[in-house]
C-alpha cells in the first residue's frame, strides 16, 4: 500500500492501529503461503502435479513473493469467476434439469448447517443427492477452483443447490429459473456484523470495489431465517430487501435435532464414548468464536481451565469446542486436567456442535451464533466477554451487546466460576426470563418443523 493508504488509516485508525493492522496482514500473508507450500507438496506426492507444469511452476514462484501471490491469487479468482465459470455454466445448462440437489460447502460437506437437511431429503428418496467439498483452506488454490469448477458443472442441471456460506461463484452466472439457490447460513443468528455490513470494518470483510465486482449474495432464491426479527439483519448484511420474499423465517433445518429423543440419546452415547470420565457429572460446555481472520484464525485463550477444575470438578465437566476455522491453533489443556475434568472436543471426528448443545447444562460463549442456538433449550449461557471492546472495534455488532445478551456478561474467569457455583438446582429467575424471551423474539420459527418447510421452499 502506498504513502496515501497509510496516511489515510493513520488518519482512521490512529497510528496503533494502523501499526496492528500491517502487522496483522503480514502475518497472515506468511501463514497462507506456508500453508500453501504444504498443501502444494502434498498434492505433488498424491499425483496432482509432476512439478514440470507451467502453472505449478508459476505457483511455486508466486508463493516466494508475498506480496506478488496475493495478486497472483486475485487474478486467477477474476479469471476464473468471470470468464470460465460462467462459460462452464452455459454449456452445463444446456442439458435438461434432473431431480437432483447440491449440497456444497466450501469447506468439507456436508457441515452441520446442511446435514439434518440432507439426511432426510436422501431418507424421502425423490431427489438425488450430491454432495460437493470446495475443501478451501484444505488445499491449494488451484486445486480448490478445480473443485469449484465442478460444482459449476453439476449445477447446470440441478433442480437445487444448498449451501450454508457466501460465495462468490454466482456473482456472473446468469441462474436458469429453474434451479433454486437456498442459503442455509451457518449461524442461527448473529451478534457480530457480517457481510456488506463489515465494509467499514479495519481488519475483517471485503472491500465495497470487491463486493460490487463480486455480489456474493446473487441468485438466491430464499435465506432461511430464524425468525422475522433477524430479517432486517440480513437485509443490511446480503442487501436483500425484506420484502423481496428471498428471506424467509421458516427456521434453521438442524435445530430441529433438539426436539427429537432419538437423537439426544445417540448423542448421549457418542460423548460418553470420548470422554468416559464424566461419570454423571454436569457439562459445562466452552463454545467460543475465533479471532483474527478467517484466514488466520486463532482460538481465544483467555479461559482459566486450572481454575475451573479446582473450583468446579466436583460437580462439572468442561467440554472445549472451539471454532473449525482455528485449525491447529488451539490453547492446550493443563495436563491435571486433561481427561478428567476438561476435554477438547476437537479432536473427536464424531461428536458434533448439536451433540454439544443438546447435552450441555450450562453454555458459555461469547460472540458466537451459539448463543441463538442455545437459547432454544432455555437453560444458562454466559458471555465470556474479556476483550469486548477492542472485538466490537474491529467487527462491530448490530445490536447492544451488553442489552442483548441473555445472560451475564463476564469479563473475568473469577466472575464466571462464583456465577456457575451459585445456579440453582432448577434454573429460574431473572436470566431465565431473558432467555425465554430471547427465544421468543429471535429463534420463535425454530420449533421443529423447520425442516418441512424449508423442504416446501425447493418444491414451491
Amino acid at each position: 500500500m502506498g504513502i496515501k493508504g497509510v496516511l489515510k488509516n493513520i488518519k482512521k485508525y490512529g497510528a496503533y492501529g494502523t501499526w496492528k493492522l500491517y502487522r496483522q496482514r503480514d502475518e497472515e500473508r506468511r501463514h497462507v503461503a506456508d500453508q500453501q507450500r504444504a498443501f502444494l507438496e502434498k498434492e505433488k506426492e498424491q499425483g496432482a502435479f509432476t512439478g514440470d507444469e507451467p502453472e505449478y511452476k508459476e505457483y511455486l514462484r508466486r508463493l516466494d513473493e508475498p506480496k506478488g501471490f496475493k495478486a497472483y491469487l486475485r487474478e486467477l479468482h477474476d479469471r476464473v469467476t468471470r470468464d470460465e465459470l460462467p462459460r462452464i455454466y452455459e454449456e452445463a445448462s444446456k442439458a435438461p434439469v434432473e431431480d437432483k440437489i447440491i449440497v456444497m460447502e466450501r469447506g468439507y460437506a456436508p457441515s452441520p448447517s446442511s446435514a439434518h437437511l440432507a439426511e432426510v431429503l436422501e431418507s424421502q428418496g425423490r431427489y438425488r443427492i450430491v454432495y460437493m467439498s470446495m475443501e478451501i483452506r484444505n488445499c491449494t488454490f488451484l486445486k480448490y477452483y478445480n473443485n469449484v469448477k465442478e460444482f459449476i458443472r453439476e449445477l447446470g442441471t440441478a433442480k437445487a443447490v444448498l449451501i450454508t456460506t457466501a460465495n462468490d461463484y454466482l456473482s456472473y452466472i446468469d441462474l436458469r429459473p429453474e434451479t433454486k439457490v437456498i442459503q442455509l447460513w451457518h449461524g442461527v443468528g448473529t451478534f457480530k456484523k457480517i457481510g456488506y455490513s463489515t465494509i467499514s470494518s479495519r481488519s475483517f470483510g471485503l472491500s465495497q470495489q470487491y463486493r460490487d465486482e463480486f455480489d456474493q449474495y446473487k441468485n438466491y432464491s430464499y435465506v432461511t431465517i430464524a425468525s422475522e426479527e433477524q430479517a432486517w439483519i440480513f437485509e443490511d448484511a446480503m442487501h436483500i430487501s425484506r420484502d423481496s420474499g428471498i428471506l424467509a423465517p421458516v427456521g434453521i433445518s438442524r435445530t430441529d435435532l433438539f426436539y427429537d429423543d432419538e437423537y439426544k440419546a445417540e448423542a448421549r452415547r457418542r460423548l460418553n464414548e470420548f470422554c468416559p470420565g464424566i461419570n454423571g457429572r454436569k457439562i459445562l460446555l466452552y463454545a467460543p468464536t475465533f479471532r483474527g481472520t478467517v484466514n488466520n484464525a486463532k482460538a481465544p485463550d483467555k479461559l482459566d481451565v486450572e481454575a475451573f477444575g479446582e473450583a468446579l470438578s466436583e460437580d462439572y465437566v468442561l467440554l472445549i469446542k472451539h471454532h473449525s476455522v482455528c485449525e491447529n491453533r488451539r490453547p492446550p489443556i493443563p495436563e491435571k486436567w486433561a481427561g478428567s475434568f476438561a476435554y477438547d472436543i476437537n479432536a473427536s471426528t464424531e461428536i458434533s456442535i448439536e451433540d454439544l448443545l443438546v447435552l450441555a447444562d450450562v453454555c458459555i460463549t461469547d460472540y458466537s451464533s451459539i448463543a441463538f442456538e442455545y437459547s432454544i433449550l432455555e437453560r444458562p449461557i454466559l458471555f465470556f466477554a474479556y476483550d469486548l471492546d477492542d472485538y466490537i472495534d474491529e467487527r462491530g455488532m448490530y445490536l447492544d451487546y451488553s442489552e442483548l445478551t441473555p445472560g451475564p456478561v463476564c469479563r473475568t474467569n473469577k466472575e464466571m466460576i462464583e456465577y456457575i457455583k451459585a445456579l440453582p438446582g432448577s434454573f429460574e429467575g431473572e436470566y431465565a426470563d431473558e432467555i425465554h424471551a430471547f427465544r421468543q423474539k429471535y429463534v420463535n420459527r425454530c420449533d421443529g418443523h423447520a425442516t418441512e418447510r424449508t423442504i416446501a421452499l425447493i418444491e414451491k
